[in-house]
């Protein structure tokens, strides 16, 4: 069974002393969410387009950031191409999930599942061809993202970075109201021009370069469901 190291459990009771909410997994979708979502698919949609990304990026060892329950990790397994797998979490209860998603892959050592936070520089997530934040970011408080920033782009500094986060200029297509979120623990969610400014300012200040695109149906005035960024450091 997984069992914490005494670095996992020092950063485990530094986060409850802090007493800030988890940073949900991907798969605690609230039922408004998944019943928004399913019928366009968007998780399997948001994994499928990663996964293709990561293999035309040439990536052979992945991080998850966020890695929830396993749902994006136990999809990677099936390909080939990814040599190394690790996921990060800050929920011991979805990384316990996890483990028993992935119980074959993890006695192999072809995956490996860790505790921690994006709020603090971790050498674990150093060495990573790719990182993966999917549906991530809108759950941090805006206030603490200059932290997740220097973490992922600074400190841990992946070849490449794949970004997906709710484009809030689609909400109306599912009956949404104008202050509405798709998921409760949303801190927030970005429109298109908002996310292509975050994007790029990133981007130019830690030597990326960044490409958007997006998942999903398209519609004519709203764009695509999900934004998705591909940052690639620069040489």
């Amino acid at each position: 069974n997984y069992r914490p190291t005494l670095v996992e459990q020092a950063i485990a009771s530094i986060l409850r002393d802090e007493a800030t909410p988890e940073e949900p997994p991907e798969d605690d979708e609230s039922p408004f969410e998944a019943r928004l979502e399913r019928p366009l698919s968007l998780q399997a949609q948001r994994v499928g387009a990663i996964t293709a990304t990561l293999k035309s990026l040439g990536a052979r060892r992945v991080i998850d950031l966020g890695c929830g329950e396993g749902a994006l990790l136990t999809a990677l397994t099936h390909e080939r191409a990814f040599e190394q797998l690790t996921g990060l979490d800050v929920s011991l209860t979805a990384l316990r999930i996890a483990e028993r998603r992935l119980k074959a892959e993890l006695a192999k050592g072809r995956v490996r599942l860790l505790h921690g936070s994006l709020m603090y520089l971790d050498d674990r997530m150093q060495g990573y061809d790719a990182a993966v934040l999917m549906e991530v970011i809108e759950h941090i408080e805006p206030t603490r993202l200059e932290m997740l920033e220097q973490v992922v782009f600074g400190h841990a500094q992946p070849r490449a970075v794949l970004l997906t986060t709710p484009n809030r200029e689609y909400n109306p297509l599912f009956g949404l109201l104008p202050d509405q979120r798709r998921h409760p623990d949303h801190q927030f969610e970005w429109t298109r021009a908002e996310f292509e400014a975050w994007a790029r300012r990133v981007a130019e200040q830690y030597g990326y370069r960044v490409r958007l695109s997006g998942v999903g149906d398209a519609h004519p005035e709203y764009g695509y469901p999900t934004q998705m960024a591909v940052f690639e450091r620069g040489a």
